[in-house]
């Protein structure tokens, strides 16, 4: 059975990169989430409403109140309106990552 731990809803900061035709673009999404940890892995569960960007992000760092995480989304799920769930690999922050 993988390792994991469960953290209660808490607050948390998701900046994220998004492709466009004119180059990545660099967004932000303050909101509240239950963050899953198992393994090299993580799950953002997070009640609506969220930016629609976020769907289509790549590289994500998400700020929780007593951690930071980075990683490559791999699969997001939409529930309508009521949840969006975030599954992300985590990867170790590059230098100068930091500032996105």
């Amino acid at each position: 059975m993988p390792d994991s731990a469960a953290e209660p809803l808490q607050r948390c900061t998701i900046d994220y990169l998004q492709d466009t035709l004119l180059g990545v673009n660099p967004l932000s999404h303050a909101c509240t989430a239950w963050i899953t940890q198992a393994g090299e892995r993580i799950s953002l569960r997070i009640p609506g409403p969220w930016p629609k960007e976020l769907l289509k992000a790549h590289t994500l760092t998400i700020k929780g109140e007593e951690r930071t995480y980075h990683g490559v989304l791999v699969d997001a799920q939409a529930s309508g309106t009521d949840e969006l769930v975030l599954n992300i690999q985590l990867q170790p922050e590059r230098p100068g990552a930091a500032g996105h």
